[in-house]
């Protein structure tokens, strides 16, 4: 299992925050130079502190014959943190083999409905390796739809 991280998640790319009741959509992306292997993290941007999640998209370049699950990280940025999630990922097994995009599953809507917003720190975001890719190169990326709760 290795951490990757996309520009925002570094910091070098500010993640934005609402200033009243609007929705706000951040995108990151990550752009591979090898392959990623299963339980593979990448942290995307973080959840500004005060908001609760809407929507995401995963957009992706062909990967292989992987799958991806997306959700809010645990603490030590190993694997995605159901509880803070709101229940369950908000995508789980999302096919990644063929360039598409991807929304966020049934299961996954209803967790971010009942996310509970934290107002005191932001919270990592990120996209788990579930089952191995093959791709060395091309691009994966994540529009996060989150508003102030």
């Amino acid at each position: 299992m290795a951490l990757k991280q996309s520009a925002h998640a570094r910091g070098v790319i500010t993640t934005p925050v609402a200033a009243g009741c609007e929705v706000v959509v951040c995108r990151a992306s990550f752009t591979l130079t090898a392959d990623l292997a299963a339980n593979d993290i990448i942290e995307m941007m973080p959840l500004p502190a005060g908001h609760v999640p809407v929507d995401i998209i995963v957009d992706n370049d062909a990967l292989g014959a992987g799958t991806v699950s997306v959700g809010i990280l645990n603490a030590d940025k190993d694997d995605l943190d159901a509880t803070a999630s709101g229940g369950a990922a908000w995508l789980t097994g999302g096919a990644v083999t063929n360039a598409n995009g991807l929304r966020a599953d049934a299961a996954g809507l209803r967790s971010m409905s009942r996310c509970a917003a934290n107002q005191a720190a932001n919270r990592p975001v990120g996209i788990k390796i579930a089952t191995d890719t093959s791709a060395t190169s091309g691009t994966i990326g994540l529009t996060l739809l989150y508003r102030s709760a």
